[in-house]
C-alpha cells in the first residue's frame, strides 16, 4: 500500500505540474533523533541528520512537488554474552547506515494562520554497516578477540509529516515526524555471517528541520 500511495502522490505532482502556478526551489536540513523498533540492540535510540533539495509548484494554497536528498543515521550500539562450558563470549555490535531518498512534498498554508503542514513520501536507498567484536574468555587461558564488518544495500520506503511556520519570508522552521520501512539484519549461525531478512521492520524519527525557498 505504501508503494501504491508513492507513486499516486508522484502522478498527481506530474499531472499537476503544467496548470500550476510558479513555485519555488527549496533547500531543507533535518537533525533530530531516531528510534529503531525492535531492532534487539541495547540502546534503540540514536541521532540521525539529512539535507535535501527539491521544487514546488503553486496550486492554490498548496504547493507540491519534488524532493531528492542524503542523509545518516549515528551510530547504535549493542552487546550480549554467550556462555558455555568451557567459558564465554562477548560480543559487541555497532550499526549505522547513510541512506539516499526521493520522492514528493507538499506544503499547505491555510489563509490567515501563521503555520502550514508539510507532508513527504518516497523511497530510500540504504547503505548499512554492522560492525563487531567478539572476545572470546576460554577458562585459564588468554582471552582472544576478533572484529568483523558486515555491509549491504537494501531499499525502502519513508513517509513523514509536519507542521512549521516561517520566521523571515522565504525561511522557515518546521518540527517533523517521519517513519521508515527497510528490511531487518539477522544472523545466520551457518555462514556466520549477517544477512538482509524478508522480514521488514519500522524506524521512526522527530527532528527540527529548516528551510529556505527561493
Amino acid at each position: 500500500m505504501r508503494k501504491i500511495g508513492c507513486a499516486a502522490l508522484f502522478a498527481a505532482c506530474i499531472a499537476a505540474a503544467p496548470a500550476a502556478s510558479a513555485g519555488d526551489f527549496f533547500i531543507n536540513g533535518q537533525a533530530g533523533r531516531f528510534d529503531l523498533d525492535n531492532s534487539g540492540f541495547d540502546d534503540e535510540k540514536s541521532s540521525f541528520v539529512q539535507a535535501s533539495a527539491g521544487y514546488r509548484w503553486g496550486i492554490g494554497i498548496a504547493q507540491v512537488g519534488l524532493e531528492g536528498g542524503l542523509g545518516k543515521f549515528n551510530e547504535i550500539d549493542g552487546q550480549d554474552r554467550i556462555e558455555y562450558v568451557d567459558g564465554y563470549v562477548e560480543h559487541a555490535y555497532g550499526w549505522s547506515a547513510r541512506y539516499a531518498f526521493a520522492g514528493v512534498n507538499a506544503r499547505i498554508k491555510p489563509p490567515l494562520l501563521p503555520v502550514y503542514v508539510i507532508g513527504r513520501a518516497g523511497y530510500l536507498g540504504m547503505e548499512r554497516t554492522l560492525d563487531q567484536t567478539s572476545v572470546e574468555h576460554p577458562i585459564d587461558t588468554t582471552p582472544v578477540t576478533s572484529r568483523s564488518t558486515f555491509e549491504q544495500n537494501d531499499g525502502g520506503t519513508y513517509h513523514g509529516v509536519g507542521v512549521g511556520t516561517s520566521i523571515l519570508p522565504l525561511l522557515d522552521v518546521t518540527l517533523m515526524y517521519n517513519r521508515y520501512r527497510y528490511a531487518q539484519v539477522h544472523y545466520d549461525a551457518v555462514s556466520d555471517e549477517y544477512r538482509l531478512s524478508d522480514d521488514k521492520r519500522d524506524a521512526q524519527s522527530v527532528s527540527l528541520a529548516v528551510e529556505y525557498r527561493f
